[in-house]
This record gives C-alpha cells, sequence and structure tokens, in this order.
C-alpha cells in the first residue's frame, strides 16, 4: 500500500516559530486545507473529507513548492446535517473564520493564500472572502478538489454514479489513504433519489436555481455503486493526477501579475 508522509519542512504547525520564520524567507505561498466532519454513508468515516484535506495539501505543497497550515476540520454541511456525527457550521461563521485565519497569515508575510476545499460546499464562504482579499491586492485562489478529483477520474470509472457523495471516486481515494477507516461491507450501492437530477439541473449560475438537502438525494447519506467498483489502486492514481492538476494551476496562478501590486 502506498503511503503518503508528510515532506519535512513544509506544515507550519510542526515547525518552531524560527523555523517558521525561516521557512517563510523562502516560501510566500501556503496552502490552507479546508474539510468537514459529516456523514458519508455507512462505509466512509465523518471525517473523510477532512482526511483527504491533510493528505493531498501535502502532496500538493511538496509539487508545488508551498508551505501548508493544519487542515480546517469543520464547514458548511448544512445539506446534511440530520444526520448523527456531522457538523454544520454556518457560512457566515465560517466565513469569519477563515478570514481571520488567512489575514493572521498575510500579515506575517505570506503574498499567496491558497484555499484548498475539499468539502465542496465550502466553497460558498471561500468565494466571497477570495473576492475581497484580491480586491485589496492581496494573492488569493481557490481549489474544489473534487471537481479536480472528479476530472482526473473522468473516462476511468467503472461504476453508475461514480462521482456520487461516498462514491466510487471519494471512497477509493479514501482506500488509498485509510483503509484502516473504511468498512466496505457496509456500502448501500444505492442510487441517487429524483431530487437530486432537478436540483443538478437548475444549478447555482444558472437562470432558474433549484434548491434540495441530502435528503432529496439518498437515503444513505451517499449514493453509487461502489462495493465492486471503489480501489485503493484508482484512488491512488486519482489522488496523484488531481494533486498534479492542483499543483500545475498554483504554478501557473503565481506568474500572474496582479492590479496594484
Amino acid at each position: 500500500m502506498e503511503t503518503y508522509p508528510d515532506p519535512a519542512g513544509r506544515r507550519v504547525d510542526r515547525m518552531t516559530s524560527p523555523a517558521f520564520a525561516r521557512a517563510l524567507g523562502r516560501c510566500d505561498t501556503l496552502i490552507l486545507p479546508l474539510g468537514s466532519v459529516e456523514q458519508t454513508g455507512g462505509h466512509c468515516p465523518l471525517g473523510t473529507d477532512l482526511i483527504v484535506a491533510e493528505t493531498a495539501s501535502r502532496i500538493i505543497a511538496e509539487k508545488a513548492d508551498c508551505l501548508v497550515a493544519a487542515p480546517l476540520p469543520y464547514g458548511d454541511t448544512l445539506e446534511l446535517d440530520f444526520w448523527p456525527g456531522t457538523v454544520h457550521v454556518d457560512p457566515p461563521v465560517l466565513g469569519s473564520y477563515l478570514e481571520a485565519v488567512a489575514r493572521s497569515f498575510l500579515r506575517q508575510g505570506f503574498s499567496n493564500i491558497v484555499f484548498l476545499c475539499c468539502h465542496s460546499l465550502d466553497m460558498k464562504a471561500v468565494d466571497p472572502l477570495c473576492r475581497r482579499l484580491h480586491r485589496e491586492g492581496s494573492g488569493v485562489c481557490a481549489i474544489d478538489w473534487w471537481k479536480a478529483a472528479g476530472e482526473a477520474a473522468k473516462g476511468e470509472t467503472s461504476s453508475a454514479e461514480p462521482f456520487g457523495h461516498g462514491g466510487e471516486v471519494i471512497s477509493s481515494m479514501m482506500l488509498a489513504i485509510a483503509p484502516e477507516l473504511m468498512h466496505m461491507e457496509n456500502a448501500s450501492d444505492e442510487r441517487s433519489l429524483p431530487g437530486l437530477a432537478r436540483v443538478a439541473a437548475h444549478p447555482p449560475g444558472s437562470a432558474f436555481v433549484s434548491y434540495g438537502d441530502f435528503r432529496d438525494y439518498c437515503v444513505s447519506g451517499s449514493w453509487g455503486e461502489v462495493s465492486r467498483s471503489a480501489t485503493a489502486e484508482k484512488g491512488s492514481r486519482w489522488l496523484e493526477k488531481a494533486a498534479s492538476s492542483s499543483a500545475a494551476f498554483i504554478r501557473e496562478w503565481r506568474t500572474h501579475p496582479r492590479a496594484g501590486r
């Protein structure tokens, strides 16, 4: 089984204060990983997004020559916080917290902050924050990890609804990262409910927007056929591909001139 060690000198919370000052002197870009604690079916742990955030951020940091902060564990889970163990933070509170953390790092000398969202709903808080910080002249960008992972897996999946919550892509990545936490014998292999298609047909950004929550989408908190399709080998490959594309984006983004800087 492939392992994903923490590259030496990247995680700022594991440095001493003098070591952090030296690292900041050679690297001006920080990855701020965002996760969640939420129901992801009967086979994935509640901390799936958090576990993936910790691993993906380390790999990206090494590939893109960045420092990386400790992952922030809780996020916006409003659409599924009726399941036991799910922890929800309202978007205004989450946005204020993320802003405080980001500004603290910017004050210390970072030029660039990369918000690595390993829980896509956190993008609702990240987007307005990045718009404000960019307007002020700070270097900020965001990565929706599960969209990057979906692109990495495109054309390589073998199940119905592979990109579902707790589906083939997510489950494969967790089998690669933390197989000891997975309970594949409990995978329900359920199909999504009709409410998901209705909302997907009218997403934010379209002329007519429809809303729902996970009770409209599934029964167990996940959907997709995973018991015979999810594998650690696939997860390792997609993790590497998504991390590489994320790192390429960061490297290219850092070359952009910014107005007023």
